[in-house]
């Protein structure tokens, strides 16, 4: 009885720890999903909370919004390959054809930043693929993709808020599906001047979004919008911009 009492223990002893390990290593568990957070080691303050890899993010695997036939995330890029939770939070930026995430739209300042960060331009003709910030399965849009949101024949467009956030809100007429991207402002430096100091500016008035296309050696599009008008303009590619991807459908135009 003593013997079958051992085997019997110890048979337990191993289902519980195969319990303890499943629960350790599910998908989602903290203990498997956080990442390391480099913010602090850059002089930049760190978001609050725990993020978690993408492939973990409850927001990557979701439905996109099909506006005259190009499928839109319904989030900004938050950072590690990760979205932001709701549809009218801002995010995170990124410098032109750059994976790195540089400033939060929630923290305060950005400080007093090296000259190399206006004068060491970020190379390319076109947003690469591996130094994509989107999470999987998405990609920043190409500027032929943002000027389709521009068809008034087959899409519409209003300023409006959502949650108290506002923004311009983009419908498919055929299908009335739409998107909420928010005038989450930007970080801008007068980078002629010299400046090198870059201040929080059009919070709730403007949204400032990266296209994947560059203009010429040193600038890029950008997809931008306040209550009156949406357009494509050209910006230095140090500038630090927010990014709304599109479904990475395997096909990227390089214009």
């Amino acid at each position: 009885m003593i013997v079958m009492s051992n085997r019997v223990l110890q048979l337990a002893l191993i289902i519980v720890l195969t319990l303890s390990a499943c629960v350790n290593t599910a998908p989602g568990s903290v203990n498997e999903t956080i990442l390391h957070d480099d913010a602090e080691q850059r002089g930049i303050p760190a978001p609050p909370g725990p993020r978690f890899r993408s492939e973990n993010n409850g927001n990557v695997v979701q439905q996109g919004k099909v506006i005259n036939g190009i499928e839109w995330s319904i989030y900004n890029v938050y950072r590690d390959g990760a979205f932001v939770n709701n549809p009218e939070d801002p995010g995170w930026t990124y410098r032109w054809n750059s994976i790195r995430p540089e400033f939060s739209m929630a923290q305060s300042t950005a400080g007093l930043l090296p000259s190399s960060f206006f004068t060491n331009y970020p190379a390319g003709s076109f947003w690469e693929r591996e130094k994509d910030p989107s999470p999987e399965g998405w990609r920043v849009p190409t500027q032929q993709e943002v000027r389709s949101l521009f068809d008034t024949t087959k899409v519409t467009s209003e300023w409006t808020t959502l949650n108290g956030a506002a923004g311009r809100r983009f419908t498919d007429r055929s299908s009335g599906e739409s998107i909420f991207i928010p005038a989450a402002g930007r970080w801008f430096a007068d980078i002629d001047s010299g400046e090198r100091t870059l201040r929080k500016m059009d919070i709730g008035t403007g949204g400032y979004y990266w296209t994947a296309t560059a203009q010429g050696d040193f600038g890029a599009e950008t997809f931008e919008f306040n209550s009156n008008t949406s357009s494509i303009n050209t910006n230095h590619r140090t500038m630090a911009f927010m990014i709304r991807p599109v479904r990475n459908n395997g096909v990227i135009r390089n214009e």
